[in-house]
């Protein structure tokens, strides 16, 4: 290995003193009858061939530099092109839901209780609607019963507090919430108009429906609903929906009826959990 080393560097010294007397030379090469122009002519195309591998030589090394150069702003392009990327699902995700945005803005203005911001991370396969899962859990002060909400804008233009359902079960990063349009769901309401009371609760087909405690004629079609209080599990006056339809029941002593909650359930994605204190 050394020995080829040593082999390299001569060679390498021989070309370069070859290279030095070809410059000297090629000052007499305009002098044929001197020795130095008839050693000029019988050394020019070996003089020739060595410059065009030094050429040749110089041209690779400035290539491999180009290469390098164009590879290393490939490079920077690449991770601007990432990052304009990266800013552009932000800039569409907010032009998409800068409607849904304000909304949340509005109603938390209004929120009084300690809450936190969450995302579906799953849904269940039997209940799609009615049940599914959150990115936060007891890490982040998350317990059962905690209460989940979502901005709504009701048909006046008021943005209020609207109920989604509850907290279920907990993990350390997880937390799992029945909808108020699950069957299993069980709301204590009062129609904000009248202050008359009932329960609702979700139906097979994803309807949210309920019944008033006694009946009255002082119900209409487009009531406000909201929650009572009752039951010390939702705390009062948050905003479920609006009364669809009103049916007569045949005990006289009830009145059914089914609310339209404003939320679409299947696009449901972002939702806040209320810490509740008890």
């Amino acid at each position: 290995m050394h020995n080829n080393k040593r082999i390299i560097r001569i060679i390498f010294v021989l070309i370069i003193l070859f290279l030095i007397a070809s410059i000297g030379l090629s000052s007499s090469q305009g002098n044929m009858s001197s020795p130095a122009g008839i050693a000029g002519a019988v050394f020019s195309p070996v003089q020739k061939v060595f410059y065009s591998i030094g050429q040749t030589f110089s041209n690779s090394f400035e290539s491999i530099l180009n290469i390098s150069k164009i590879r290393e702003e490939n490079l920077q392009l690449k991770e601007k092109m990432y990052s304009l990327q990266e800013e552009n699902l932000e800039l569409k995700y907010l032009v998409n839901n800068s409607a849904a945005l304000t909304n949340a803005y509005e109603m938390l203005r209004t929120v009084e209780y300690d809450f936190v911001r969450s995302q579906i991370i799953s849904r269940d396969i039997v209940n799609w609607f009615g049940r599914f899962t959150l990115d936060k859990g007891s890490s982040d002060d998350i317990n059962v019963d905690d209460i989940v909400i979502q901005a709504m804008k009701t048909d006046d233009g008021i943005i209020r507090v609207g109920l989604i359902g509850k907290i279920t079960d907990v993990g350390p990063n997880w937390s799992k919430v029945v909808a108020i349009n699950d069957v299993n769901s069980s709301v204590s309401i009062k129609i904000l108009r009248t202050n008359e009371t009932g329960v609702i609760s979700g139906t097979i087909e994803g309807e949210t429906e309920g019944y008033m405690f006694k009946q009255t004629e002082d119900l209409n079609i487009g009531d406000q609903v909201m929650t009572s209080g009752l039951g010390e599990i939702y705390i009062p006056n948050l905003y479920i929906g609006e009364i669809s339809k009103i049916e007569k029941t045949s005990d006289l002593l009830t009145e059914k009826i089914t609310v339209d909650t404003s939320v679409d359930f299947e696009k449901l994605f972002e939702v806040y959990i209320i810490r509740v204190e008890r």
